[in-house]
């Protein structure tokens, strides 16, 4: 029997290279993507890991986390999000960046059982986005007075703020619960 479970989902594929890079650090593990997940009860440790898409994580993690939900209140967990604001800012009287949206994939978990949580950079690359996440991305530009036409996304350099350090710090202190 495997002792830990990493599941994941992703839109863009940092998400799942952080998981790569993690599992490559950890003692038994099984890295999954969440719709994959039929049982989490041959599992002692459960890691969970969720890019951040307009403040919420993945529709595939918060569902696996709804269908899991008893199942983990009986598990150690830990968290990762991957958003490129690393920080907690306001913006427009909200709060955003990846320290809230930890707060909020917390916030849908037995809290009590979270042992280790992290918020990880991801890449930003506006040339493989989808028509959607073009339009969020130029909007967001606008809303802190830097306007950008979604067309001129093409010509936005890619932000590249994966740390493999840090992955190799975070699956350590996981090998060390």
């Amino acid at each position: 029997m495997t002792y830990n479970l990493l599941v994941y989902d992703t839109k863009y594929g940092s998400t799942e290279i952080i998981a790569r890079w993690i599992s490559e650090e950890m003692k038994d593990i099984e890295v999954k993507k969440a719709q994959e997940i039929k049982s989490i009860k041959d599992y002692q440790f459960i890691i969970i890991g969720s890019p951040n898409y307009d403040d919420e994580p993945l529709k595939s993690i918060s569902q696996f986390i709804e269908k899991f939900k008893e199942d983990l209140k009986e598990k150690k967990i830990a968290i990762f999000v991957v958003c490129n604001d690393l920080e907690e800012m306001e913006y427009k009287g909200k709060k955003v960046g990846g320290k809230y949206n930890l707060e909020i994939l917390r916030n849908r978990l037995p809290t009590e059982n979270i042992v280790l949580e992290e918020v990880f950079g991801g890449v930003l690359n506006a040339k493989i986005l989808d028509d959607e996440d073009q339009d969020k991305v130029a909007k967001s530009f606008s809303g802190i007075g830097r306007v950008i036409k979604k067309e001129d996304l093409i010509f936005m350099p890619i932000m590249n703020k994966l740390d493999l350090g840090k992955c190799k710090e975070f699956a350590e202190k996981l090998n060390n619960l």
